[in-house]
């Protein structure tokens, strides 16, 4: 804390018009005061000098300079001669420290004893501005619907200092957004209105004061625990910084221009009545963990007198309610043990536990390795030949219970994509007011779970394909009243899981995507050639390449081509797949299909040759065995399968790898039908082995860049199965055909 002292012996204070200088150091104070600094007499004086200068940077003093000489009479004594100081310690100031911080407060300056500018009103009438009369929020009598600034240079200090509070307040409101019960978020937050309101109030600002007071209020009960920080809250905290970024731009043009500050009285208590309806709502207590006895009679196993009679019995035997019912023959234990599992949900719902991210990271990587080394020991050739009785039902509970520790260990990691569907509310808001539309955000399916190392990396792709819908696909206001739509335009966002996928979709209902522009922008550009046949699907994935745009004007939300290949590049990171469907005047939707979590696979195993692969679900369509017809020869392409009157490239996964394969006919081998770019592709394979949940390993940096491989796998046998990438051996057969 020697920092802070250093600040206050300083001097931070210059006078009773100083109230920048009083806020900051109310917060000094505070922090001494938190770290126990000060000790025996010194310490209780602190709440009284917090309490005066409270009172006068709210304007509440009755006479202020008695209030100031009071306060330095307060100082003196926090400083005291001879023994009085803190006790000697390595967290406690130094009497020679105290002596120092007398000069916190410093004498008025000479011929200046009063504030700049006319006192507010003093808290008598101030309380009636503030609310509680009939009618709401009114100004004093005599005010004037414009008011006539005092010392415009004081209130240019006040606007930039304001604007830097504004956006501390939006950074910490992201550390909120992930912890609401963060202590010190809340005051990192609750810390700037306070002093956006003291100096405001100073200024005879009555709206800004009047606005800030109140988002302080609700902020304070929420430190108080009184109320709980929910994304309401949130909503409402960042409804009020953009109205309090209104009305200083209303401020800052009022200085510029040296005229008189409108009054915005009215657009102020709309919103303060929508805060007052927040705080009237009352705070949800926790549920109560129920009780075993409890459960047992709500299912109808005993009557409740017997659980009376059975509780006396306990507290006389000492035995657990559960075991003396299963002794007495009232209960089954397979009814005790599912009560008790009901009781320990409610439990687990009731706290929580913060862990640090590495360990639960290593405990799914190990409780990985254990399922790999239960499968090498179980599929051992001697293992399996032990065909005694009780040794087979034990490795079939052995199995069920690293299984469920699996399970267990893998939704540890899932998080509700709730939060970052949270942030694009205030996204939206902010592109529709820039681009002069009228949106309005609806979400879906907002508890589904998502890796948690996944939820930082899907922010950007949504960000991108918001900004998108907005500015390519909902039309202004004109248009839309122009087509019979009614406003304001919608873009709904979604999230569910569908197997092992989590799939989330961005969709609006504008004017749909122009297929015939994109054409023509695309043949512009020198993307595609005038004659290269594509369908409309094909046409819309144009979008995701690098740069492009049929934007003719760039404005601040879009036009310079950057956005949408960051996407693709983003979902195909996470090994996922984005596809794209729109109808024109209807509207546009991006489907985004990724894995639920980053630790394992879903995949088939193929065998080529004498080697294993693991092809990932997500790429697959279908398998199959063609007959001899199927196969063709194009000239030029190469070899291809024809699959429901569908040509379809044939890519020869031996040729590629250098495996010596079973079969070298297509139609004798296995066909993998992948999807890659809208375009369809059939992998030779020797057979399918199954289909199996992996544990993705790294291959390390001398191979990351191994053509057609993302990663490793270690099977039940110990030996490894190379996972293939998909997009990787497309593109390679792509490249090698042109």
């Amino acid at each position: 804390m020697q920092d802070v002292v250093e600040k206050l012996t300083n001097g931070v204070i210059d006078g009773p018009e100083d109230l920048m200088g009083m806020g900051e150091c109310l917060n000094l104070l505070e922090q001494l005061e938190a770290a126990s600094y000060f000790s025996g007499e010194a310490a209780d004086l602190l709440p009284r000098i917090r309490q005066l200068l409270n009172r006068m940077i709210l304007e509440e003093s009755p006479d202020l300079q008695k209030d100031w000489q009071t306060v330095q009479g307060l100082i003196r004594e926090l400083c005291p001669t001879g023994n009085g100081g803190p006790e000697s310690s390595e967290d406690s100031v130094s009497h020679s420290d105290l002596e120092a911080i007398k000069d916190l407060i410093r004498e008025p300056p000479a011929g200046r004893t009063d504030p700049v500018g006319p006192l507010p009103a003093t808290s008598e009438t101030a309380g009636e501005w503030e609310g509680g009369s009939e009618g709401g929020s009114r100004a004093p009598e005599g005010s004037t619907a414009e008011m006539e600034l005092q010392d415009p240079e004081l209130v240019r200090d006040f606007i930039e200092e304001a604007k830097e509070h504004l956006s501390s307040i939006e950074l910490n409101i992201l550390a909120l957004e992930t912890d609401p019960k963060d202590q010190d978020a809340i005051n990192a937050i609750f810390r700037p209105f306070h002093s956006i309101k003291g100096v405001a109030g100073f200024l005879n600002l009555k709206d800004i004061h009047h606005l800030s007071h109140e988002v302080e209020n609700l902020l304070d009960c929420a430190r108080a625990g009184k109320i709980l920080i929910t994304d309401d809250a949130i909503d409402l905290i960042l409804k009020s910084v953009d109205l309090l970024k209104t009305l200083i731009g209303v401020l800052e043009d009022s200085v510029a221009q040296g005229e008189p500050l409108p009054d915005n009285a009215e657009v102020v208590e709309d919103f303060l009545q929508r805060l007052s309806a927040f705080q009237d709502t009352p705070v949800a207590e926790e549920a109560p963990v129920r009780k075993l006895g409890e459960i047992l009679v709500d299912r109808g196993v005993v009557e409740d007198e017997t659980i009376h009679r059975a509780l006396e019995d306990s507290r006389a035997s000492g035995k657990k309610l559960g075991e003396l019912l299963i002794g007495k023959g009232m209960v089954s234990s397979r009814e005790v043990s599912s009560a008790l599992r009901e009781q320990r949900r409610s439990k687990e719902s009731a706290a929580s536990v913060r862990i640090d991210t590495h360990k639960l990271d290593n405990l799914v990587d190990m409780v990985g390795e254990l399922v790999i080394a239960q499968s090498m020991v179980l599929q051992n050739s001697e293992v399996e030949a032990i065909k005694e009785q009780k040794f087979q039902k034990d490795t079939v509970q052995l199995r069920r219970i690293t299984n469920e520790l699996q399970r267990i260990s893998m939704a540890m990691r899932m998080v509700p994509i709730k939060s970052t569907f949270q942030k694009m509310i205030r996204l939206v808001r902010d592109l529709s007011r820039k681009s002069g539309k009228e949106v309005t955000l609806e979400m879906k399916g907002e508890e589904t779970e998502i890796d948690r190392n996944m939820v930082e990396e899907i922010y950007e792709p949504l960000v991108h394909m918001i900004r998108n819908s907005i500015d390519h696909g909902i039309e202004s206001p004109e248009e839309r009243k122009a087509a019979g739509k009614v406003l304001p335009g919608v873009i709904v966002i979604s999230a569910e899981q569908k197997g092992g996928n989590i799939v989330i979709e961005i969709e609006d209902d504008g004017r749909g995507l122009n297929a015939e522009k994109i054409r023509s922008t695309a043949v512009q550009r020198g993307v595609i050639s005038p004659d290269e046949p594509l369908d409309e699907r094909g046409i819309y994935d144009l979008i995701f390449h690098p740069g492009f745009s049929t934007k003719d004007k760039i404005t601040e939300v879009s036009g310079r081509g950057v956005g949408m290949d960051v996407v693709k590049k983003s979902v195909e990171r996470l090994r996922g797949k984005i596809e794209i469907s729109s109808h024109r005047g209807r509207g546009t939707r991006f489907q985004l299909k990724l894995p639920l979590t980053m630790a394992i696979i879903d995949g088939m195993i193929i065998q080529v040759g004498g080697q294993r692969y693991v092809v990932p679900t997500i790429s697959m369509k279908e398998s199959l065995r063609p007959g001899r017809e199927a196969y063709q020869t194009v000239h030029r392409k190469g070899e291809a399968i024809k699959v429901r009157d569908t040509l379809m490239p044939l890519i020869r996964l031996h040729q590629l790898f250098g495996v010596e394969p079973k079969y070298r006919d297509p139609w004798e081998g296995l066909l993998l039908v992948v999807n890659e770019d809208n375009r369809s592709y059939c992998l030779q394979a020797d057979e399918i082995l199954g289909r199996q949940e992996v544990v993705i390993k790294s291959l390390g940096s001398s191979l990351r860049h191994v053509t057609g491989i993302s990663g490793g796998a270690i099977l039940g046998d110990g030996r490894v199965a190379l996972i293939l990438d998909v997009k990787g051996i497309v593109s390679h057969y792509e490249g090698n055909s042109r």
